[in-house]
């Protein structure tokens, strides 16, 4: 019997910090002493993964500064509170298949519950890519990038000491691409990923959840919107809890895709498939997702993994990222090659997107 499941839900901001981000990472399970841990594996996948979008659309970037450099962080004078710089850079996305430019903005302030986050990596996930092409309609000017991890330097104005003891200055974290206002009917049923608040505000105006964006151009303090937080920029301003703990051991470039493609593996693993120790999973499409979704299924000790899609590249990487076997479909019967290394009764069918 085959099973065929669609990738599911998100994993929420707990489940991330208990599982994901912990040092055994290793699934509760009567028989997880299969199981083998999946954070050695993520190093690869945020290079992997910038590749293969990048193949498709290449973004361009024009510094429209004063500064020579394009390096994204400046040394701008000190001038708000606590030494932050009184400006910072960002790109911005203003028209479809134009290059972003680097433009000059006011430090964001966080408000109540919010944190400001001095950016240290920021990945590029092909949903960037949509807005930037005209394919996903969204409010501009914007600052896209929603894969982040970064420091934290300032907390909000009346914000809770739970959350200030949870993330104190200098706090090392990683950012969610759905940040959850933790309030509304689904946060506070655990279902994050459908938190009304971002899908009303962020998604749908490019604002945080007062309705207000935080970014505003230094020279003539037009307001530009937020895709997600607007990682692409030297500080972002991201709802607490949107972000959680990046322990020492994982690298701030490596770990950015924590927050976006890992969870959403992890999420359709964990909940949506429930691999179990000796499971047979199929993973159809080996872009961001679907090369996380072959870690985690190794961590969670399934079995046989069959990597499946149509590029040799891919096809042949996909053993470094956990695949016991690989197969091009364009090139061989995909079902077939999937049925004959099937050990288990079931096999799940794992789909998503070629990338």
């Amino acid at each position: 019997m085959v099973m065929i499941r669609n990738l599911s839900r998100s994993l929420g901001r707990s489940a991330i910090a208990k599982t994901l981000l912990s040092p055994s990472n290793s699934r509760p399970s009567s028989s997880s002493s299969s199981a083998h841990s999946a954070i050695p594996l993520l190093a690869p996948l945020a290079g992997q993964r910038l590749r293969n979008n990048s193949a498709a659309f290449e973004p361009e970037f024009r510094d429209t500064t004063t500064s020579t450099t394009r390096c994204l962080h400046s040394n701008a004078s000190l001038g708000g509170g606590g030494g932050l710089p009184s400006s910072m850079r960002a790109a911005v996305f203003r028209e479809p298949n134009k290059p972003l430019t680097f433009e000059e903005f006011h430090i964001p302030r966080p408000k109540s519950g919010e944190l400001l986050i001095k950016t240290k990596a920021c990945g590029v996930c092909h949903s960037d890519l949509h807005v930037m092409k005209g394919e996903l309609p969204f409010a501009s000017p914007c600052v896209v990038g929603h894969e982040i991890t970064g420091e934290v330097v300032e907390h909000g104005p009346a914000t809770d000491t739970k959350t200030i003891a949870r993330l104190p200055i200098g706090s090392r974290v990683v950012g969610a691409f759905i940040m959850p206002c933790g309030n509304c009917s689904y946060c506070s049923k655990g279902h994050d990923d459908l938190c009304e608040d971002f899908f009303a505000y962020n998604r749908a105006k490019g604002t945080l959840y007062d309705g207000e964006t935080r970014l505003f151009l230094r020279s003539s303090g037009e307001p530009v919107y937020m895709y997600s937080m607007g990682g692409l920029a030297e500080y972002c301003v991201v709802p607490a809890n949107g972000l959680t703990i990046l322990p020492e051991s994982l690298p701030y470039i490596e770990s950015a895709v924590l927050g976006c493609a890992v969870f959403t593996a992890y999420g359709t693993m964990a909940n949506a498939a429930q691999v179990k120790p000796g499971d047979s999973v199929a993973v159809i499409g080996i872009g961001g997702v679907g090369s996380s979704c072959l870690q985690i299924a190794r961590a969670f000790g399934a079995s046989d993994i069959i990597a499946v899609d149509v590029q040799d590249e891919k096809v042949q990487k996909a053993k470094i990222f956990g695949a016991t076997h690989a197969v091009n479909a364009a090139k061989e019967d995909a079902v077939g090659k999937i049925m004959v290394h099937i050990k288990a009764l079931f096999c799940y069918f794992l789909l998503h997107m070629m990338q």
